[in-house]
This record gives C-alpha cells, sequence and structure tokens, in this order.
C-alpha cells in the first residue's frame, strides 16, 4: 500500500489508494446499479490495487450498494423496454459478470411480456407495411433475431 505523504507547504496529507478507490466506487455506483464484476473491472482499469479493489468491494456488499440481483433485474426492465429479446439480454448480462441462472431467475421473476415488447419492436421498425417477398420476410426475420428473441416468438409476429 502507498504511503501517505505531506505536501511541502501546504498542510495536507495526499488520499490513499484505497480512499481514491472508495470515491470513485461510490462515485460510480451513485449514478447507476454496476455487478460486482462490472465495477471490479473499472477499479482494475483505473489501476488501483487489488488489495483495495476487494476491500471496496467487500464493503460495497456489505452496505447494500452492490448487488448482483438487483442489478439484473434492473437491467432486464431496461433492456426489455428499450426493445431487446430475451437471449440478447441474457448474453449481456454473463458479459457483465452475472450467472446464467441468476439471469434465467431474474427474467422468470420480473413482469416482462416479451409478446408486447416483440410486436412493438416489429411495428415501430416496419410500419406495418407487409411483406414483399421471401427476402424480405429473411429481412425482418433476421433483424429480430439479432435484437435477442426466439423463433417461435418472430414466427407468431411475422405470419
Amino acid at each position: 500500500m502507498k504511503k501517505q505523504r505531506k505536501v511541502k507547504n501546504k498542510g495536507y496529507t495526499l488520499r490513499s489508494d484505497l480512499e481514491k478507490a472508495r470515491a470513485s466506487a461510490l462515485a460510480s455506483l451513485s449514478m447507476r446499479e454496476h455487478s460486482v464484476y462490472e465495477l471490479s473491472e473499472k477499479l482494475k482499469r483505473k489501476e488501483y490495487e487489488q488489495a483495495s479493489i476487494d476491500i471496496i468491494i467487500k464493503e460495497c456488499l456489505g452496505d447494500n450498494y452492490l448487488n448482483d440481483q438487483r442489478f439484473a433485474e434492473i437491467f432486464w426492465r431496461s433492456r426489455a423496454r428499450k426493445g431487446f429479446g430475451p437471449k440478447k439480454i441474457s448474453m449481456e448480462l454473463s458479459q457483465r459478470g452475472i450467472g446464467s441462472i441468476m439471469a434465467d431467475e431474474t427474467a422468470q421473476q420480473g413482469e416482462l411480456d416479451f409478446d408486447k415488447v416483440i410486436k412493438a419492436i416489429y411495428f415501430k421498425k416496419f410500419k406495418g407495411s407487409e411483406i414483399i417477398d421471401f427476402k424480405d420476410k429473411l429481412k425482418r426475420q433476421n433483424y429480430l433475431y439479432q435484437r435477442g428473441f426466439d423463433m417461435d416468438l418472430i414466427k407468431i409476429v411475422i405470419t
């Protein structure tokens, strides 16, 4: 750990690595929810010592400032509102350090109706226009598939 040192003629001490890491973590958490993985990666990118990061993560978990379950629930609702399907949301959660079991649990708990989500995103994009040919149908299917919807849901919308 770095030593605190006095700055000449100023009369104050420089903050330690732990104090800087704590301030950075709390600033990040005040803006939005983070997963444990996200916050620790953010602190690593800022080149704080691993020991300081571990202490901060433990403190944030203990004070309930950091909660993967809560993060996953908020993330599901947010991404579904933006028109993304369950497959894409699950993949994004796994990239943020949330396991597939927790992601599935939070998806089941939510009151998300992906039938409404896919219909809204489909009609927003294609404005109720008729499918011209097979190529147009594939284009529409691919659009919805890339947004993370199952083929079962896609077939219901594109008929």
